[in-house]
């Protein structure tokens, strides 16, 4: 009686080892066909501005107008510059529709007070379909995390860097799956959200600095310029 239990427990416990391997096989399986975010990226270095690949906003923003003028390439990086006493700005567009994947900006932020810089994605129209990383274009390193969705925020972050961002190159970085969106600078995590954030909508990639209805306006008295090192995608 005995053996025969022992031999029955031995049975049952192989089979049940059997079941968890097959499980993990076809998970491993499953997420090695996930096409949600590649493994292959593009970066964009910025010897030149590839006008098939990246057009130049030329419309009103808040309070600046974006101008094509103030957007150019020079010694290996993108500038986008402020002009001194006005609210102008300018963006950059990647023509190509983005959905799932990751995202990263090396660059260097003017010194414009009640001004910021986006890295985003966003589709039309306004308050359905964003991810964005904004900073102020100030020394105190003021960062903001925003998801729109269904026509409003869903979720709203406002942080330190802990540096002055107008000082020198760091990385912003964020993440998108369906089922989270997660932010990184300089690789250091940020914070994660499961929920609130477009899902499987295509959307454009963007860059841009510019003046805010909701800050001051006050205009910078010297030329300020956004650097951008590279993007990838």
């Amino acid at each position: 009686m005995k053996r025969s239990l022992v031999i029955l427990l031995i049975v049952l416990g192989c089979s049940l080892i059997g079941i968890m391997m097959f499980i993990y096989r076809i998970n491993q399986g499953s997420q090695a066909k996930s096409p949600e975010i590649k493994s292959e990226m593009n970066q964009e270095n910025f010897d030149t501005l590839d006008e098939g690949v990246w057009s130049v906003s030329s419309k009103n923003l808040g309070r600046t107008r974006l101008k094509p003028e103030n957007v150019v390439v020079k010694d290996g990086f993108l500038n986008i510059k402020i002009p001194a006493n006005t609210l102008a700005g300018g963006e950059i567009v990647n023509q190509e529709p983005m959905t799932y994947g990751s995202y990263e900006c090396r660059m260097k932020l003017p010194e414009a007070p009640s001004s910021i810089t986006g890295f985003f994605l966003y589709a039309p129209p306004d308050y359905f379909y964003e991810i964005d990383m904004e900073i102020h274009n100030t020394n105190e390193g003021k960062l903001l995390l925003t998801t729109y969705a269904d026509g409003a925020v869903q979720n709203e972050y406002v942080g330190e860097l802990g540096f002055d961002p107008t000082a020198d190159f760091h990385n912003y970085r964020f993440d998108y799956s369906a089922d989270r969106v997660a932010f990184y600078v300089d690789s250091k995590s940020i914070l994660e959200w499961r929920d609130g954030f477009p899902i499987g909508q295509p959307m454009q990639l963007m860059v841009n600095t510019w003046y805010p209805n909701w800050l001051a306006g006050t205009p910078a008295s010297e030329d300020q310029k956004l650097l951008v090192d590279w993007i990838r995608y």
